[in-house]
């Protein structure tokens, strides 16, 4: 589980390092110094959404047309494919006003940070670099993106503005770095640590490149941070107790309380926009699917349900 998230609907720059897996192999579509062509995509009719979704809506990946492309859960149950594309798009999310996505795909032969508009139109790369770019996530305000790429020899975790400028280098270390997320107040920026072997930890650092903290201490992974709206505590994934689950602690990295306890893996945890609730993926039916659950751990629900794996969940407005 661990290598096919991090390769394929996790951490997209190891398939820079390591070679893509069969399914999300390069498929070159045009130049990353152009703007992707818009494709007109299919709406089809998804499991009933739970009624927390009437307060946004969920994008992720799913595999369901054949290859990874960006699919959008409406609150009333319906599901928009957004891309079309034979290559991996991977890693949607929802910009905070809910009006476009950014997300990554190696469409142009290897991985770069794109976005779109939230109804799939006016497809953008930002980014145009031999590396592997992902992870992209938005500031709070919207102005600015962080994202994850190996250009300078391994992954480290950069920011740019939201229109592919002013490209900047956060952090400097010979560890490989992932999953960057912004805290509420856009001051820090939350991210996991490759220390070697299966051991990832999860620091913190001012959006400057100072401060930087180390929150978490445990020689199992802890993976992909993601800030509560009000700034409080971070949810983040682990295999601490023997098997991926979700864990939530507060944001000085301490007070640390598994919220799921299930004989599969549960990974890649986001807010809900008002903080009560928590979307995530779980294998615990057979495949890859996304879960909402509440906050505390409590009454999991399946969003989607079907053959293909569903992964990377953003919830947005």
């Amino acid at each position: 589980m661990q290598l096919r998230f991090r390769v394929i609907s996790g951490v997209v720059v190891a398939a820079v390092a390591v070679g893509c897996s069969a399914s999300a192999s390069p498929t070159p579509s045009g130049s990353a110094s152009e703007p992707a062509a818009a494709s007109t995509a299919p709406v089809e009719t998804a499991e009933p959404a739970p009624a927390a979704f009437a307060d946004g809506k969920v994008a992720f990946s799913s595999e369901r047309g054949g290859n990874q492309d960006i699919y959008l859960a409406l609150p009333d149950g319906t599901l928009v494919q957004l891309s079309d594309d034979p290559a991996a798009d991977a890693q949607p999310v929802l910009s905070p006003d809910g009006s476009r996505l950014a997300f990554a795909s190696d469409r142009d032969g290897d991985f770069e940070i794109y976005v779109m508009n939230a109804d799939g139109t006016d497809v953008t790369a930002l980014t145009a670099d031999t590396s592997g770019d992902g992870f992209p996530a938005w500031s709070p305000d919207g102005s600015r993106i962080a994202f994850v790429s190996d250009r300078d020899g391994n992954a480290e975790i950069y920011v740019m503005n939201a229109d592919g400028s002013g490209v900047a280098r956060l952090t400097d270390d010979p560890a490989n770095d992932f999953a960057p997320d912004w805290s509420p107040d856009g001051s820090r920026i939350a991210f996991d640590r490759d220390l070697g072997g299966v051991n990832f930890e999860i620091v913190v650092i001012n959006v400057d490149g100072s401060g930087q903290v180390q929150l978490t201490d445990d020689p199992a992974s802890d993976q992909s941070p993601a800030w509560s709206p009000d700034g409080s505590q971070i949810v983040l994934f682990s295999d601490r107790d023997g098997n991926f689950e979700i864990y939530v602690m507060n944001a000085d990295g301490s007070s640390v309380v598994r919220l799921t306890d299930d004989a599969a893996d549960d990974v890649a945890p986001a807010w809900s926009p008002d903080g009560t609730q928590l979307v995530f993926v779980s294998t615990r039916d057979g495949n890859e699917e996304i879960y909402v659950m509440n906050a505390d751990g409590s009454d999991a629900v399946r969003v989607t349900n079907d053959p293909a794996d569903d992964g990377d969940p953003s919830w947005g407005a």
